[in-house]
Parts: structure tokens; C-alpha cells; sequence
């Protein structure tokens, strides 16, 4: 039976029994050959089982501890996990241990500490596991925290010290799951670690609660200089504007507007890094190197390096021929390969793995029906709304565009609607829309001129429209698609309103290889916008933006021992550092590299939005709402489902075969029913959270600074109740893992083969009814060079070694200590387990057309287990990449 929690033992704690004072000897286990990028752990984890690949028994080697000999001192037997990332192979390690009692306070109202133990050891470059045994006095009652400081010359990551033994007969092991840097003491003078216990501040032992309020301010940064750039071994969290993404010292067209702290460009806040402002625009933050690392608290660097630049080669022009992209997958000729199937991964002439839209039938992607079916099941499932009025229509200012209601009519659409009426389709649930227009019109102008004087030769040409596509749903729960609208604004003045052109199916929809048609032209242009949305808002600002202010919050007002920080700290793993990572090289405008080429950002060369990419997702942060990103609400909202989303078993989905939507709502039950058992663990009634000072700071912080911009939106939960804290919680973790999984890891899937979603359109529309010919279709859609610089970085999530997925914890059998707790994950991974196998068996359902369509590729992006192999399936925790 696991021990009772020392947050809830009190001050009687058992006596110790145990060794006498000898000299103890530390057995060292040498470190494998692992990179020295820090790799993600796999001690007590389930991810290494999951991804096939057995963990090596580290061998065995002798070190020395020096421990002080006390007539009242017991030795602690216990082992110590930590990677080094030193240089040299064999390193000269000096740590100093000392356990801080939980139950006896000293004169400044402290935990009393033990003598240090001090460990001497050699250790290797990697991980590594110690035998060590610590110092401890029966008087001091129950350990609570550990001090741990570091005499060598490098760094190190300190993954788990435990205990099993030597607390007294009934107190049983003492885990400390640090994941956590120690420096060395001139930049760390120490560190602090709790043990696996979680309790609120209220109910902190009197001998923990200055050493939970002193590490709280160390991670607020309260005392510390604001004056200087922020250093690799600090660990203060603290916010900022986004103000960092351009570069107006290097080159007046790279300067970006600030998004964040204004009416016109409201955003979520960043972490703060110290660094100077520009000398030309005292607005903007000073980029830095390429070769350089951003800063972010040092704990957030888990799991990889830094991330190089890429070199992209000159502009190439477009695509010759359809095989041309076939063969970088290792495809010969369409005409002596019916079927992928059998080659995927196994050419060694594949520049890139074969995404799943062609990996079985390499060509029915060009069919209607997948088209239409990717809007449920594809990479961007998350647009698609019911139409409740018809014609659609707009709601940008009238007085700055004009006119921009839809131009479809009744007579575009009804012919292709098997005898049903407009009105019949709205009042039946059987016409659908994906309406880009409102967020592509007010750029498209803009876009349109791309690229300037100074970009030329970096931004290939641009030619875009504002898209809506309607839908008709048929009986048999598929899609078909009626028209595609395609507008630009006026010529003449904007103010005149849109241009538009309606176009829809031909009359018969037969492929042929070198033969396009305009349709299928309006198809990518619609597509094109969908790949636009999908990154910058589906993906980029609902995930990954919105969430680092909780992040940050979380680590200034929760203590590590807060329940609520103990449950969502897996799904904040990385997302901190991937955000840096990705402002430096990804979303930013541009740096020089050392040779003195300029370096531009990866998604301002490879989509159609460009230079305008982040700023047109702070226009959609404008209507941000937190609790619409709940799945059973968002369901509610865009008309896909019936019911009180309060209650989603009971949820009517009007598109019965919806993959995201099903599979979708399978996992969020489970979710919050593992979020709900729990809190109940910690809060007893709702006073109970209304509270808690921790949590009502972490909340007023997350609303008030973290989204500051948007404080004042009637939407905010007030957090003052069990039910708000389980709802707020689980949207969070649903965000952070199957939301972002399901928006992010089909992009590869889907717009890897840029002829069916490209990411970039580059010429205008024919004639309605022109031919169209191959070399058409491709110069209309994603270039060459930007091609392949979106599928280089599109493929990183497709190979995620190590990495830790929902329901799995790195520390699984150590993360707490209280058996409520355990039991509850337990559960909730039995329940995955079980929404697995019924994802499984959906996808073998004849019924289910949508599940894979015509390109017979099965929808599993919300499968939560883990698949091995090259590409591997599942989903993780957090937003990892």
C-alpha cells in the first residue's frame, strides 16, 4: 500500500530505524551512448515499451560519498537518475544532498536539513543512474524536500532521486521527480525538490510552506535584475509582447508590427527574455543569432537541442510534371504503379516518406468525394460549419469592404442537391460551408503583391483569393462539395466591395492523368486557404500561442507541489521551448546568417500568407474564446452537433460518420472523467477551490496578464467551483494533446503532397471552363523550392523518439504518492486503451465512408496509443513540435 502523503500526515510522523553511521560506497551506473542533445526520459516510463526499443541495464562502477558520522544520523539507501551533457566522456561529478524535513521547522520557520551527503563521481557523457545513500536523522521526522547543490564545472539534468528505504517501518519510499537543471553553485546556489506529494498551500506542512513561497519567487524572477538578457541557467518565468519576430535593424521590409498590448494587434503574451530593444524601433526586440539559443527557463529545455537554421536552396520555379513529385517519395510513373502501398519507406532513393493521402492509391485525391471528406477527416477538421442561412454572408465592415456577402445562388448549387431545395438543405442539417472569406479578404490585396523589391528572390510570387466552399451531406453521411467561391477585392478601391466567381463540378468527374480543369483549379485555391488556416490558427495560435501564458502562470503562482500543477505539468513538456524555437527560425521574418546570406523564416518563404501569416492569426485572436475551444462546445457552435455540450454523451452529431468529431469526443470523456476523479481527490465542495490562493492566483494571472488583451471578455470562467476547475482543465489538456495531434500531425499526411493541399497558389484563374493542362495545374500551386522546405520541416512529427504520450507519464510509478491519484490514471489509461479499439474497429466499418475514403487511408490521428515504427501514430501529451 503506497504511504500517506506528508501534505496530510501531519506532524506525527514515525520514528526511523536503520543503519549505523559507516562509510557508505556508491555504485555508479556508466551512462549509454546517447546524443548530447537531451533526450527525453525513458526511466519507469511506458514510452520506451511502447516504441519497441528495450532500455539497456546500465553497468555498474564505484564511487565515493563523503557523509558526516552522527551518533543520531541513519544512512538512506536510494538511487539518483540524471543525464550529463559535458564535453569531456568522463566527467568529474560533485553533487551535495541534503533532505529537508517536512515535519520539524527550524528557527526561521524552515525545515530542518540533514548533513549534506556529498557524492564524488565520474560519470559519462548521457544518463545515468547512481546508488546513493543519504543522511538522515529519526529526529527530523518525514523528509519533504531535498536540497541539491552542484561543486562541479558543467551542468546537470536531475531526473528522480528515491528513496525505498529507511524512513521508520511504516513510512515506506520518498520519491523527488526533479526534471530539473542543477548548475554549478556560482549560477545555481542550489536547488530545492519536493517530493511526489501534492497539497494545496493551505494545507502545506508549517516546515514546507517558506520553502514553497521562496521557490515561487525564484521562478517569478522577484528580486532578480530586469536590466540584463536573461541567461541559459536562469529559471525565471515572465511575460512579453510578441515583439521579437521581426528584424528592422537588418532590413526595413522585416520589420513586423508587435502583436500583444494593443486594440489593432491583440495576442497572447511570451516568455520574456531580457534581451535590448532594436536600434531602429525601440518597439522591437533584438533577434538573436541563428546559432544562438532564445531563452526560456532552463527546466523547459527538455527533449532537444537547439534547432538549426536550414538552408533552402534558391527559388526553382514550379513542378514540371506529377511524377516529378511522385519520384521525391520514391513513386515510379503512375502508370506501372497502381498502388503505393507496397514501397512506402522502403526506396532508398525517397528524398521524403510517402504521405498517407497517395500511399494506397495515388491518385484518387483528386476525387470530389476526398476532397469534400478531408474537411471532416483530414489535417484541418476543425472549419467546417453548418449553414443556417443562405446565401452566406459577411461580416467585415461594409464601410471599409464594400459588399462581401457570397455570390453563390440557388441556381449554382441546387442542381447537383438530388431534388432537394436550398431551404430544405438549411432546415434539414444538409448544407455545410468552409469559409475562409472574412479572414483572407482584408489581405489578399497584399498578398497579392508579394514579393516586394527587397524580397525578390527570397518569396516567390503570390496569387490568392478569398475562399468559401459549400456542401451538400448526403444520406450516406459523405460530403459533396456544390461550389467553390473565389474573390478578390475591387481593382479600383477596395471600398467597391469583392470580385467574385462562382465555380462548380463539372458535369462528369473523370480523371485524366495529363487534364485538368478549372474546378479542380478552384479546389487548390480553396484548399490553399484551408492549409493557410490550419497552420496559423487550427494549429499555430490555438495551441501553441494561447497556450504559453498558462504555462507561464503555472510556474509563477503553482507550487510544484499543487495538484492542479502536479496533473497539467506533463502537457506543458516542451511547448515553451518548441514556441522559441519557433519564433527564431520558423515565424519570424528573417536574420543573416554568418556568410552574410539573409535567412528567411520557413513559413513566411513556404505559405501563401507570408510576411502576413502571424499578424493575420492576431486578427482571429480578436474573437478568441477559450471555453468555444472545449470540444463538445465547439461542436455546439459550428452547428455539428445537437444537445447540451455540458453533457457530451448526449451529444447528437448531425454528420454521424465525423472522425475528428467521434473519435474527438471518445477521448474528451475520458479526459474529463480522469480530470473529475482527480480534483475530487483535493477538493472536497466548491469552497474548497474558491479557496485556494494558489490556484485563484494562477487563474487571475492566466486572464489577466497572460491574455491580458482579451481580460475583459465576458467568457472567463471564474474558477471559483469544482465544475469550472474540471471543465478549464480538461480543455487544456485537450488542447495541448488531442487538439493539437489532430490539427498538426495529419499536415504531413495531407499537404506533404502539395498537389492535393498546397500550401501557396501562385497564378491566377482561368476562364471558367478552360483547359487546363498539367503544366497549369502545377505553375498555379506550391513552387519547388518552397515544396520542399515545407515537407523538410512537415516530417518532424513523424518520427518522435521518446516521446510521452497521453495517459503516460516519464515518472509513471513515481509521480505521486497519493494511491487515489494513481488509481485514477490507472483508469484513464484503460480507458484509452478502450477508445483505441474502438477507433480500430470504426475504421473497419464499411458504413463508415468517411473513416477512409477514397484515398483508403484510415483516420487515426486521434488514436491515442502509440504505433512503432517510422512513422509513428499517437498522441502525445503536449505540444512537442
Amino acid at each position: 500500500m503506497m504511504q500517506q502523503s506528508p501534505c496530510c500526515r501531519g506532524s506525527h510522523a514515525p520514528s526511523f530505524t536503520g543503519a549505523g553511521a559507516a562509510r557508505p560506497i556508491l555504485a555508479l551506473a556508466a551512462a549509454r551512448s546517447w546524443p548530447k542533445k537531451l533526450q527525453p526520459s525513458t526511466y519507469l516510463t511506458q514510452a520506451a515499451a511502447a516504441s519497441g526499443k528495450p532500455r539497456a541495464a546500465p553497468a555498474r562502477a564505484v564511487a565515493d560519498s563523503a557523509l558526516g558520522a552522527s551518533s543520531t544520523s541513519v544512512h538512506v539507501g536510494g538511487k539518483l537518475l540524471l543525464q550529463n551533457f559535458a564535453d569531456s566522456p568522463n566527467s568529474q561529478l560533485r553533487l551535495s544532498l541534503q533532505l529537508v524535513s517536512a515535519t520539524v521547522a527550524g528557527g526561521d520557520g524552515r525545515g530542518v536539513k540533514a548533513e549534506e551527503a556529498v557524492l564524488n563521481a565520474v560519470v559519462g557523457v548521457g544518463e545515468t543512474e547512481l546508488d546513493v545513500k543519504l543522511t538522515w536523522d529519526e529526529a527530523l521526522g518525514t523528509p519533504g524536500a531535498v536540497v541539491v547543490k552542484n561543486h562541479s564545472d558543467f551542468p546537470v539534468y536531475l531526473k528522480l532521486l528515491s528513496a525505498p528505504t529507511g524512513f521508520g517501518a511504516t513510512a515506506g519510499a520518498v520519491h523527488f521527480a526533479c526534471n530539473g537543471w542543477v548548475y554549478p553553485v556560482g549560477k545555481h546556489p542550489h536547488r530545492l525538490f519536493f517530493t511526489n506529494d501534492a497539497c494545496v498551500k493551505e494545507k502545506t506542512p508549517s516546515a514546507l510552506l517558506k520553502y514553497r513561497e521562496d521557490e515561487l519567487r525564484v521562478l517569478r524572477g522577484d528580486g532578480a535584475s530586469t536590466d540584463r538578457p536573461f541567461q541559459e541557467w536562469d529559471r525565471v518565468y515572465d511575460y512579453a509582447l510578441y515583439n521579437d519576430l521581426g528584424n528592422p535593424d537588418l532590413r526595413k521590409d522585416l520589420a513586423r508590427p508587435v502583436l500583444g498590448g494593443s486594440e489593432e494587434y491583440p495576442y497572447p503574451r511570451r516568455t520574456k527574455t531580457g534581451r535590448p530593444p532594436a536600434k531602429t524601433d525601440p518597439r522591437t526586440e533584438t533577434r538573436v543569432p541563428l546559432d544562438e539559443d532564445i531563452y526560456v527557463p532552463c527546466d523547459e529545455r527538455v527533449g532537444f537541442g537547439s534547432v538549426p537554421a536550414p538552408s533552402l536552396p534558391p527559388l526553382g520555379g514550379h513542378f514540371k510534371s506529377l511524377a516529378d513529385i511522385y519520384r521525391l517519395f520514391g513513386l515510379d510513373d503512375l502508370g506501372r504503379l497502381p498502388e503505393a502501398k507496397g514501397v512506402i519507406n522502403s526506396n532508398a532513393k525517397a528524398m521524403f516518406p510517402v504521405p498517407q493521402v497517395i500511399s494506397v492509391n495515388p491518385t484518387n485525391w483528386r476525387k470530389d468525394e476526398e476532397f469534400a471528406r478531408q474537411m471532416v477527416a483530414g489535417a484541418n477538421p476543425v472549419c467546417i460549419k453548418r449553414v443556417t442561412k443562405f446565401p452566406l454572408t459577411s461580416e467585415l465592415d461594409r464601410g471599409v469592404y464594400g459588399d462581401q456577402d457570397s455570390k453563390i445562388t440557388k441556381d449554382h448549387v441546387e442542381k447537383n442537391m438530388g431534388g432537394m431545395t436550398v431551404q430544405q438543405a438549411v432546415e434539414k442539417g444538409r448544407l455545410y460551408a468552409v469559409d475562409h472569406h472574412d479572414w483572407m479578404m482584408p489581405y489578399v490585396k497584399r498578398i497579392n503583391e508579394l514579393p516586394g523589391e527587397e524580397e525578390k528572390g527570397e518569396i516567390s510570387q503570390r496569387k490568392v483569393y478569398a475562399a468559401r466552399t459549400l456542401l451538400f451531406l448526403n444520406d450516406d453521411s459523405t460530403l459533396k462539395p456544390l461550389a467553390i467561391e473565389l474573390s478578390s477585392p475591387h481593382p479600383e478601391n477596395e471600398q467597391l466591395g469583392a470580385v467574385s466567381t462562382v465555380y462548380t463540378p463539372p458535369d462528369t468527374e473523370g480523371i485524366t492523368a495529363d487534364r485538368f480543369t478549372t474546378w479542380e483549379l478552384a479546389k487548390v485555391h480553396a484548399a490553399a486557404n484551408d492549409t493557410c488556416a490550419n497552420n496559423f490558427i487550427s494549429h499555430w495560435l490555438n495551441t501553441h500561442a494561447i497556450m504559453e501564458p498558462f504555462v507561464i502562470a503555472a510556474n509563477r503562482q503553482l507550487s510544484v507541489l499543487h495538484p492542479i500543477h502536479r496533473l497539467l505539468k506533463p502537457h506543458f513538456r516542451k511547448t515553451l521551448h518548441i514556441n522559441t524555437v519557433a519564433r527564431q527560425i520558423v515565424i519570424s521574418s528573417g536574420d543573416r546568417r554568418k556568410n552574410g546570406d539573409i535567412f528567411r523564416g520557413i513559413h513566411e518563404v513556404t505559405y501563401s500568407s507570408s510576411k502576413y501569416n502571424i499578424e493575420m492569426s492576431s486578427k482571429e485572436y480578436k474573437a478568441w474564446n477559450f471555453t468555444e475551444l472545449a470540444l463538445p462546445n465547439d461542436l455546439v457552435k459550428r452547428g455539428l452537433a445537437k444537445g447540451d455540450p455540458k453533457n457530451p454523451e448526449s451529444l447528437e452529431l448531425l454528420i454521424k460518420d465525423y472522425p475528428y468529431a467521434v473519435d474527438g469526443l471518445d477521448i474528451w470523456m475520458a479526459t474529463r472523467k480522469w480530470v473529475s476523479d482527480y480534483c475530487a481527490i483535493y477538493y472536497s465542495d466548491d469552497g474548497a477551490v474558491a479557496r485556494d490562493s494558489e490556484l485563484q492566483g494562477w487563474w487571475s494571472e492566466v486572464r489577466n496578464v497572460g491574455h491580458g488583451d482579451l481580460r475583459d471578455a465576458p467568457w472567463w470562467p471564474t474558477l471559483d467551483c469544482l465544475a469550472d476547475l474540471v471543465e478549464t482543465c480538461t480543455t487544456i489538456i485537450w488542447l495541448g494533446s488531442a487538439y493539437h495531434a489532430a490539427v498538426s500531425f495529419g499536415q504531413y499526411d495531407y499537404q506533404g503532397f502539395v498537389p492535393n493541399s498546397p500550401n501557396n497558389t501562385s497564378r491566377p484563374m482561368p476562364e471558367d471552363g478552360a483547359e487546363v493542362t498539367e503544366s497549369d495545374f502545377l505553375g498555379s500551386i506550391t513552387p519547388v523550392t518552397e515544396a520542399l522546405a515545407f515537407m523538410s520541416i512537415a516530417t518532424g512529427p513523424l518520427a518522435l523518439n521518446g516521446e510521452v504520450y497521453l495517459g503516460q507519464r516519464p515518472d509513471t510509478e513515481v509521480w505521486t504518492g497519493e494511491q487515489r491519484a494513481a488509481e485514477a490514471l490507472a483508469c484513464f489509461q484503460t480507458r484509452l486503451k478502450e477508445v483505441a479499439e474502438n477507433i480500430e474497429r470504426r475504421n473497419t466499418d464499411p458504413e463508415l465512408k468517411n473513416r477512409a475514403g477514397p484515398v483508403q487511408v484510415p483516420y487515426t490521428l486521434l488514436k491515442p496509443t502509440p504505433e512503432p515504427g517510422t512513422v509513428v501514430r499517437g498522441i502525445p501529451n503536449s505540444i512537442t513540435v
